[in-house]
């Protein structure tokens, strides 16, 4: 993780910190996350791999790693993975845990810069609007 803020590239060790997510430390599950959040894009069928992981996560029992799995699969940036998305976006948007839900929220935004008309065709836009009158503010910033 140290190289890849230095700006060197670390792209060919994705098969080993994709088996480093399954890890308990959530530290460790943090730098990892940021890891194929970076890299999934340019090794799309390697970020495939990490999805169940990532699904799995966002039912965590801790907001915290159900928060980051979110923001993490939402920063994927592959189309491929839209489908996959949906379910623990719309749960997470329930979530009794504030920072869960505004993860949501920038989860729909994220969604939306890969695939405008999926947004505009379901009702997230109306679910956005009912996020407005959460009663955390910090769902709403």
């Amino acid at each position: 993780i140290a190289y890849m803020t230095l700006g060197i590239d670390v792209s060919r060790l994705f098969t080993e910190m994709v088996m480093s997510i399954e890890t308990r430390d959530l530290v460790v599950k943090k730098m990892v996350y940021h890891y194929l959040s970076t890299y999934a894009h340019e090794k799309p069928e390697m970020g495939i791999m990490c999805i169940n992981t990532l699904q799995r996560d966002c039912s965590n029992e801790d907001p915290m790693v159900r928060g980051l799995a979110l923001r993490s699969l939402c920063s994927l940036r592959l189309p491929s993975v839209l489908e996959y998305i949906e379910t623990p976006l719309r749960a997470s948007l329930t979530d009794q845990h504030s920072y869960v839900r505004k993860t949501g929220v920038m989860g729909i935004l994220k969604v939306y810069h890969l695939d405008k008309d999926l947004i505009r065709n379901g009702d997230w836009i109306d679910i956005l609007y009912d996020m407005l009158r959460d009663v955390d503010g910090t769902v709403v910033t």
